[in-house]
């Protein structure tokens, strides 16, 4: 058969099936819409909360709001302004934990007093002897720390440059001399002291000698600018849940001169009482004085350490230069024996 009688052939087939069984291909036909639920299924993201399809911290039971239409008038009507969101379903639980108030986190701001720390000069048994000629201080008034005073003798700081007359010691007297200043009175003497914590003169500097009534005793070594710190009793120290050894984030200032110090060290122990310590020319950047209420709005934990490891040896070169021991050392046997020989103070 030719093409042409072969595309008759097709057509003639055709018509006689549409006669028999109606249209052989359906033409395309739009459905009528379906009218949407009143609930989600199960399976829509719309039906659950975000701690069914997210890691939480305290992840809640899956549950389906109890009305997707309320909650969609409340999300508006919050987007607009007029009211707040209602949070419906949920495990009893979890409401109350939204209702209740929550407890202080381990570092929350709390208040403390501020004290301004003068310049003065800690001295050792020996160099009291050789200043005043005495075998004590004498108590002149307390302090806020306790057991310690402020002493009647007064000494004259002499450095390369300058002067500082009237220096006030304060006791009792310690293992090694040590003297504090701001970076201002540093710059009075032509000296350059370190950032160094109070007790700790393995980086402190010399250049100065103290002048007292009865003679002169020249430092090699025992000058510092006292790094800022914070005192805590040990009642406010569990309290605020703060440990000998962290660092806080202090807060402080009036207005226009509001000042937050961080990395401030906490010294906390028998011997302390609550109190931030800044020096002069701190105490001037933020414009406060003694008395004034500083906030503690942050903390981070004491970082471990290896414990450092003392031998008698260490302990014979500590005690000839005046050093202390560290806190958290470890000491030998030997070493031990040896420092309560020479009269340094164990850890």
């Amino acid at each position: 058969m030719t093409n042409d009688e072969l595309d008759r052939l097709a057509d003639a087939i055709a018509r006689a099936l549409q006669k028999s069984a109606g249209p052989w291909v359906q033409g395309p036909v739009r459905p009528e819409p379906s009218t949407p639920p009143a609930e989600p299924p199960a399976w829509a993201g719309a039906a659950q909360r975000l701690g069914d399809v997210a890691p939480v911290r305290h992840p809640e039971p899956s549950a389906h709001r109890d009305d997707i239409a309320a909650a969609t008038r409340e999300v508006r009507a919050a987007a607009a302004g007029r009211g707040g969101v209602t949070r419906t379903g949920g495990s009893p639980r979890a409401a109350a934990a939204s209702s209740a108030p929550r407890s202080r986190a381990r570092g929350g701001a709390f208040h403390v007093p501020i004290g301004i720390s003068n310049r003065h000069v800690h001295l050792s048994a020996a160099d009291v002897a050789v200043l005043f000629g005495a075998a004590a201080l004498t108590s002149h008034r307390p302090l806020t720390q306790p057991g310690q005073f402020a002493a009647d003798q007064r000494v004259t700081l002499i450095g390369p440059k300058g002067r500082i007359e009237n220096l006030r010691v304060v006791g009792p007297a310690r293992g090694a001399t040590q003297v504090e200043l701001a970076m201002s009175d540093a710059a009075v003497l032509g000296i350059a002291p370190p950032i160094a914590n109070s007790g700790m003169l393995s980086t402190s500097t010399g250049g100065v000698t103290l002048e007292g009534p009865a003679g002169r005793v020249v430092l090699t070594r025992g000058v510092i600018v006292a790094a800022r710190h914070l005192h805590l009793s040990l009642a406010d120290a569990r309290r605020q849940r703060l440990a000998d050894g962290d660092t806080v984030t202090i807060r402080c200032g009036a207005a226009g001169r509001e000042t937050t110090w961080h990395g401030v060290l906490v010294r906390s122990g028998d011997g302390h009482a609550t109190e931030f310590h800044l020096d002069v020319d701190e105490g001037r950047a933020a414009d406060v004085k003694s008395g004034d209420v500083a906030v503690v709005v942050g903390h981070a934990p004491a970082q471990r350490r290896a414990r450092p490891l003392v031998t008698e040896r260490d302990v014979v070169n500590l005690a000839a230069s005046g050093g202390a021991i560290p806190p958290n050392a470890l000491l030998t046997p030997s070493a031990r024996d040896r420092a309560r020989a020479l009269g340094l103070a164990l850890p």
